[in-house]
């Protein structure tokens, strides 16, 4: 996850500090005053990170109904648990998905690169 982290601040920091920074100055109304630097923030993450990606392709339904729940819930945000586990799952999910991939990419890049050479005999 300090991987993905670190993606998305490479590749997104300026998108992240808008974001909160717009966050931080609308305390009541970040939902609507920030959603364009929210839709622009997850277009970079989209595009840049790779396990952001996979998790939005594979967990949106997840997101949607925790989503769904904030919004249904403003004054007890707690009734939203079970959805946020719901959605947390589906996301270690997909990163143990990833590390088996990247781990199973790795094995068959080095078994392409082939056996290091033969060290050379002395006589």
């Amino acid at each position: 996850m300090d991987q993905t982290l670190d993606e998305v601040n490479k590749h997104c920091g300026d998108h992240v500090e808008a974001y909160a920074s717009c966050v931080d100055s609308h305390e009541d109304t970040w939902r609507t005053d920030c959603a364009e630097l929210r839709k622009a923030l997850t277009k970079c993450t989209d595009k840049n990170v790779t396990l952001m990606k996979m998790v939005r392709l594979n967990c949106q339904p997840m997101i949607d109904r925790y989503q769904s729940c904030l919004e249904n819930n403003k004054k007890d945000p707690t009734v939203c648990m079970d959805t946020l586990r719901d959605l947390y799952q589906c996301t270690e999910g997909v990163g143990q998905m990833m590390e088996k991939m990247n781990a199973l990419k790795a094995k068959h890049q080095k078994a392409a690169d082939g056996p290091p050479p033969a060290a050379a005999s002395k006589e």
